[in-house]
């Protein structure tokens, strides 16, 4: 399921970076499974995200943990982090709109790093919104790179024969590849989207990309632009019209905008410690906001 088609960004909603205050009420947990059916419409509108199916998804996996703030047993705030070898993830943060600006969105941020600190990552990781990148600067996050959101018509298929589903001798060529352009372990994370998934294979070197149309709004990899473009096309020929690339994946970006593809927002990834060692100009789409 695509829970994440048009989602901006994942940072705090309404804090206020220089405001901050006292509330004795607010009661900081761990999130429970039993909370996950109170947060269904928990993420603003234009998120279009059910926050509930991302949350069931990955709980109780060992490489994810989310925290709530609640008062009087109403839960007021969330946020959600995903560690992945020596980095880690931070998404997801909301702030309901009648406890805003009470410095709750720092607060869920700084719970969250000390979680991932706690699984010693020594990167943590985020996509912010214009609202809340001044509170990860306070924090001492700072900007690494830039993802252009798109909207991109549908494309006529693929003619190719190098595209196959991903078959269980493949697992460890698509690890292999996603390790190398995202610097990061991610196995657990995308073993439940590897039956659903798609391979390019090159004639000579093998496999070289791969697409998971079930990880958020669809991730795909590739060694070089060749694979990237066709798995690229193959997404937004078979699958969704949204699109989030690096800036840095030039390649990606001229062929969307000459396929009639719309620029709608550019948001910031930021990092707090080392940045991971990735290659950007090898995602041709990533999956979501809080995990690349």
């Amino acid at each position: 399921m695509n829970t994440e088609p048009h989602i901006l960004s994942t940072g705090p909603q309404g804090d206020d970076p220089g405001k901050t205050s006292q509330i004795g009420e607010i009661e900081w947990r761990d999130l429970q499974r039993a909370d996950i059916p109170r947060l269904a419409s928990f993420a603003p509108l234009e998120w279009r995200m059910a926050l509930d199916v991302v949350l069931r998804e990955h709980f109780g996996r060992s490489y994810f943990r989310a925290r709530v703030a609640t008062v009087a047993s109403r839960i007021v705030a969330v946020g959600q982090s995903i560690a992945t070898g020596r980095t880690g993830w931070i998404g997801n943060i909301i702030v309901q709109a009648d406890m805003r600006n009470r410095g709750l969105g720092s607060r869920m941020t700084e719970e969250l790093i000390a979680v991932l600190r706690g699984q010693s990552c020594s990167s943590v990781l985020l996509v912010a919104t214009a609202m809340g990148e001044p509170v990860y600067k306070k924090l001492g996050f700072r900007r690494t790179a830039a993802y252009v959101f798109l909207e991109v018509p549908r494309l006529s298929s693929p003619v190719t024969n190098a595209i196959r589903r991903v078959e269980p001798a493949d697992v460890d060529h698509v690890m292999g590849i996603d390790a190398t352009v995202t610097g990061e372990t991610r196995k657990e994370l995308l073993d439940s989207h590897l039956a659903s998934g798609w391979v390019h294979v090159d004639r000579d070197r093998g496999i070289d990309g791969f697409f998971l149309p079930t990880l958020g709004s669809g991730l795909v990899l590739a060694n070089g632009a060749p694979a990237g473009l066709d798995l690229l096309r193959f997404k937004h020929a078979h699958f969704s019209r949204s699109a989030v690339v690096p800036a840095a994946n030039t390649a990606a970006l001229q062929f969307l905008v000459e396929q009639g593809a719309r620029e709608t927002t550019r948001a910031p990834r930021m990092a707090l410690g080392d940045e991971a060692d990735w290659r950007p100009e090898c995602v041709f789409a990533r999956a979501t906001g809080f995990c690349g």
